[in-house]
């Protein structure tokens, strides 16, 4: 009676391991010293596109692509009873039927059963996790060059404000006054994740800042910019609207037009900005900052600005490239 027990014991056992094995979520494989899948549950026949038991029977190197093909043998091991542990969590590379290629990550273990070696492998598709993490890095990595990019900008408009400013209040307004207008430029950048902005929502946001909404026409296509000219169009806007509210025609009852052209990508937008009915101009005899900025943000619009005195009223035409909206 005892021995039947013992029998009805193991054949349970037996159904338990091979339920567990048959629903488990994660892939298993089991092959031999010459690398033939002796088993395979339905997680790995799904995982690597084949149906059934057709996996059987192949041989491990269908399913692995070089150079990971040979899976009994990644460095080191350690004895864990009657198993030897000789990876875990090593990511490798799997073919599944139709030839497409994936990574995976593996954990394998010999074992033996009547002196035959043989080895069970544990999958699981990270492909996934790959590319996230891989655009994680490419996040950090961009965040970490616009930053720095960023504190270069604030850098070069404190110690050039601070330098042109009368007194130390004339200073802290001039500034404070730049650095929100690159917040203002930053905040449509991060509405639209970083990717770009449209020539609008920079004029808008410009006029709006400066209460200039009355006194201002806006005109032109829809076109988009790069992040790097987005910012220096914001600035050199900025510049624009403080300049008019000192000396020109914001100063005196006069107009403001802001006008561009080009909104196909690869094309050149074209941005004048025209000052009419304001006190008469007379051309600077020397530029203070913040059109001395203007001309070397040139450079990040990867086009000009050039600045045009007339007695009627300043105009400006600044040139750069219209991006493509990812």
């Amino acid at each position: 009676m005892s021995e039947i027990d013992d029998d009805l014991g193991l054949h349970g056992e037996a159904c338990l391991y091979r339920t567990i094995f048959e629903t488990a979520i994660e892939a298993i494989v089991v092959i031999d010293d010459d690398g033939v899948i002796r088993a395979c549950n339905p997680a790995a026949a799904r995982l690597f596109g084949y149906r059934g038991d057709e996996m059987q029977g192949c041989n491990v190197r269908d399913i692995m692509a070089p150079p990971y093909r040979d899976v009994r043998s990644p460095t080191g091991g350690r004895e864990t009873g009657v198993r030897r542990i000789l990876g875990s969590g090593r990511a490798v590379a799997g073919v599944r039927k139709n030839g497409s290629t994936f990574t995976l990550e593996l954990s394998i273990t010999e074992w033996r059963q009547n002196g035959e070696r043989l080895f069970t492998g544990i999958l699981r598709d990270v492909t996934e996790d790959v590319r996230v993490r891989e655009l994680q890095r490419l996040m950090v990595n961009e965040l970490n060059h616009r930053v720095k990019n960023s504190l270069a900008t604030v850098q070069a408009i404190a110690l050039q404000t601070l330098r042109n400013s009368e007194t130390p209040r004339a200073a802290a307004l001039a500034l404070n006054k730049r650095l929100v207008a690159l917040a203002g430029a930053h905040d449509i950048l991060t509405r639209e994740s970083w990717e770009g902005a449209a020539v609008t929502d920079i004029v808008a946001a410009a006029v709006e800042a400066h209460g200039a909404g009355g006194a201002t026409t806006c005109s032109g296509p829809s076109a988009w910019l790069a992040p790097k000219p987005a910012v220096a169009l914001a600035l050199i806007l900025h510049e624009l609207f403080t300049n008019a509210g000192k000396f020109g025609a914001l100063a005196g009852g006069g107009q403001v037009s802001i006008s561009w052209t080009g909104g196909t990508a690869g094309q050149d937008l074209i941005l004048t900005w025209r000052e009419q009915g304001g006190p008469a101009v007379t051309a600077p005899v020397e530029h203070g900052f913040g059109l001395r900025m203007m001309e070397a943000l040139a450079s990040d619009l990867s086009g000009e600005v050039r600045l045009d005195f007339r007695t009627d009223g300043l105009v400006c035409v600044i040139r750069t490239v219209v991006g493509a909206p990812l």
